[in-house]
């Protein structure tokens, strides 16, 4: 795996989905002489490695994709962007109210706010579906609009501040994300 340099007129990844690893991304994103100056990068990886460890603890996760600043120039970013990918059929599994309780912490982007871990966090329903050509289901659908939904969010960049209203340019696709396979597509 290699991703790609970060491109120098986006400050970003270039455009589209990158297979890494977590070496990868925190040799590059963290270790590398270029964040030596940064007060955020170190800290922030390990509060992912700590979400990360979280979630893993509750369900298997398919694969992450990892965005946002942290993927980018930016020396000090704020968090990092993650979506967890997790199969429903473990995630139905999920009986402890304890765990049902962390998930839905997980999927509402709420771990920041209960935890401090600066990560920006979502996990999604990945419907394995076999026969999706032939015939939809409502948990097929649902999977197909989430990944679609995130895979054309996390492409974009603002080209203001977060607080500036949204323009066109914002919803064009113009920046790459990195997608790590965890605990991958063939859990029993």
């Amino acid at each position: 795996m290699m991703l790609p340099a970060v491109d120098t007129a986006t400050g970003s990844l270039p455009l589209g989905r990158f297979s890494a690893d977590l070496a990868e991304i925190k040799a590059t994103f963290v270790d590398a002489s270029e964040w030596a100056a940064s007060t955020t990068r170190a800290g922030i990886w390990n509060d992912f490695e700590s979400a990360t460890a979280g979630i893993r603890s509750i369900v298997p996760v398919a694969w992450v994709w990892v965005g946002g600043s942290f993927i980018s120039n930016k020396l000090d970013p704020d968090d990092i962007d993650v979506v967890y990918w997790c199969e429903d059929r473990f995630v139905d599994r999920v009986t402890d109210p304890k765990d049902k309780y962390i998930l839905q912490v997980f999927a509402t982007n709420q771990l920041r706010a209960q935890t401090k871990l600066r990560v920006d966090t979502r996990y999604c329903r990945w419907h394995v579906f076999p026969e999706a050509t032939q015939r939809r289901t409502i948990e097929h659908n649902a999977y197909s609009a989430d990944r679609g939904y995130w895979d054309d969010l996390w492409l974009r960049k603002r080209s203001g501040a977060k607080t500036d209203p949204p323009v066109r340019d914002d919803a064009l696709p113009r920046r790459g994300y990195a997608e790590v396979m965890l605990d991958g597509l063939y859990v029993l």
